[in-house]
């Protein structure tokens, strides 16, 4: 540890005539706002590129990143920051991944601007997003200040960006964002013929699409697809295109596809199994228990065959762990069982006539499938 700077997230300093007073230049104190963005903009990628198999940051994850200006050393002005931890929304495992990410972040930021510095190289392999973000870094200053980064101990890690680097990052090629095909999922809660756009309520939020004006029965199935109280509506699969494939909520225009995921049957019956899942042992008295994860798994992978069956289900537990569907056609009353230890319990029950037939098997899932389908046994 050095002078206890190690209890900072990073050194910032800047020097010039008007630095030599307390505090900072007002106009210059977005400079902590501009570093604090590449860095930012740099965690993000990096998170990505460790889990290649996502494609969207984490909930959090940009909120998280919660840099505190604690003070303002005098002299040369050097903004003191530390990165706070918000308290109780991020898990102790989540934290030391996505500190990583900061702190590499910040290293590859440092390290980007020595290469422009020593190389005199303009070009620089980074996301569109962070080369916008690095371009800014000490645009509030004059001809004759500089601005030293880096590293909070160690002054290797550290580079001065001064008027000659500030003309070269100006110089570097703004590349235009590449549209990127994405989808996102969720309900359509808004739609605006006049502007062919309609909003899509997804789990992180809110992402609005564009419609592709060549495509018009696209809009056709945006109303069809629509939640008129913002709520109820089938779960949507929305394709197109963005310019921000990165974006917790990206925004989509020439929308390709609208595709139905999910019924509003399908989603009320797995709503029903969520709240089974949640029951623990002993949730109807003394001995009896929750059903156990095979059934739950069968009974899921069948809920759209059960939210086609034309009558009202219902799905519920018992008390020795099996889930059992329940319906009715006519006079007819319609039970299966999944049960543990791979059994299978169906019953027929025909009220008009006091016919009561019933069967139990090994579990069989072509045998549940037709029996839904038709109420056959056999």
């Amino acid at each position: 540890m050095e002078n206890g700077e190690s209890e900072y997230f990073a050194f910032l300093s800047l020097t010039g005539d008007r630095f030599n007073a307390p505090g900072m230049p007002v106009e210059t104190a977005r400079e902590v706002g501009i570093f604090r963005e590449a860095i930012l903009k740099i965690a993000r990628d990096i998170w990505l590129e460790d889990n290649s198999d996502r494609q969207r940051l984490p909930g959090g994850f940009n909120e998280a990143f919660d840099l505190r200006l604690i003070s303002v050393e005098s002299g040369s002005a050097q903004p003191r920051m530390q990165l706070h931890r918000p308290s109780g929304r991020v898990s102790d495992e989540d934290w030391s991944e996505w500190n990583n990410c900061y702190e590499r972040a910040r290293d590859r930021l440092t390290d980007t601007l020595q290469s422009v510095a020593q190389t005199r190289q303009t070009s620089i392999d980074l996301s569109p997003g962070a080369m916008r973000a690095i371009r800014r870094v000490g645009s509030s200053l004059q001809d004759s200040e500089c601005l030293i980064l880096g590293d909070p101990v160690k002054e290797a890690r550290r580079v001065v960006i001064d008027h000659a680097v500030r003309e070269l990052l100006e110089e570097i090629e703004e590349l235009a964002p590449t549209p990127e095909q994405v989808r996102v999922e969720g309900v359509i809660v808004e739609y605006d013929g006049s502007s062919l756009s309609f909003r899509v309520k997804t789990l992180s939020g809110i992402s609005t699409c564009r419609l592709n004006p060549d495509l018009p029965e696209l809009a056709k199935e945006a109303k069809e697809y629509l939640a008129a109280d913002g709520v109820t509506a089938p779960d949507v699969a929305v394709e197109g295109v963005t310019t921000d494939a990165l974006a917790k909520n990206p925004k989509l225009f020439n929308v390709a596809s609208i595709a139905p995921l999910r019924s509003v049957e399908e989603k009320e019956l797995l709503s029903r199994l969520d709240r089974i899942v949640e029951l623990e042992d002993g949730w109807l008295g003394p001995g009896s228990v929750t059903p156990e994860p095979n059934a739950i798994d069968r009974v899921r992978r069948l809920i759209p065959q059960i939210a086609r069956l034309g009558a009202p289900v219902s799905i519920i537990p018992n008390a020795e762990g099996a889930v059992v569907l329940e319906w009715r056609r006519g006079d007819v009353e319609m039970t299966a069982a999944i049960e543990p230890n791979d059994e299978l319990f169906l019953c027929v029950d025909d009220t008009a006539t006091d016919e009561l037939h019933e069967k139990q098997a090994e579990f069989d899932e072509a045998l549940l499938l037709k029996f839904l389908a038709s109420g056959s046994m056999n």
